[in-house]
């Protein structure tokens, strides 16, 4: 049974060799519609240049989507901080921001390693100000804790190769 099944892959392996072994030795009939087929290519060459410039006009039709990659921080508003929520996980140079809006004290900590905690306290009258940044760098957050005043957004930035997320107790 095993002979049969050799003598079969063997036979469709001489077969395929000869094949080949054909078209290389009458290559002197097929070569010339070979040169045939470069030149044509050459054809399709000037034909796709000459294609290409509508495609710039393409690239100036994209211009207006650039346009609403500026409108993009209607996108980048931030989530507000709430207990149970958590980023996704970042990688390095990646970055994710929450906004805290209501005053009290919220515990931070990355899932996927839990020693790494700290504190954000909301509270009236802390300064004002937009946004705080924090970078995670040697499997800790930058800040133990940071007192804010409402409406203050944190933006965190993964520093480390090692992916990390901010998650709120």
């Amino acid at each position: 049974m095993i002979n049969k099944k050799f003598g079969f892959i063997l036979a469709a392996s001489i077969l395929s060799l000869a094949a080949c072994g054909e078209e290389q030795t009458s290559g002197n009939e097929k070569a010339e519609p070979a040169v045939e087929e470069q030149g044509s290519t050459a054809e399709e060459t000037t034909t796709e240049e000459v294609e290409e410039e509508p495609a710039e006009e393409v690239v100036e039709e994209e211009e207006p989507a650039e346009e609403t990659t500026e409108a993009e921080p209607v996108e980048e508003s931030s989530p507000e901080a709430k207990s149970g929520t958590a980023s996704d996980l970042l990688s390095n140079g990646d970055k994710t921001s929450f906004v805290f809006n209501e005053a009290g004290e919220f515990s931070i900590f990355c899932e996927p390693h839990p020693v790494m905690q700290m504190t954000v306290i909301v509270e009236e009258g802390a300064e004002a100000m937009d946004k705080i940044e924090v970078d995670i760098a040697d499997y800790a957050f930058g800040e133990e804790t940071i007192t804010v005043a409402p409406g203050t957004t944190i933006e965190w930035t993964n520093q480390d190769q090692v992916q990390h997320n901010v998650a709120f107790k």
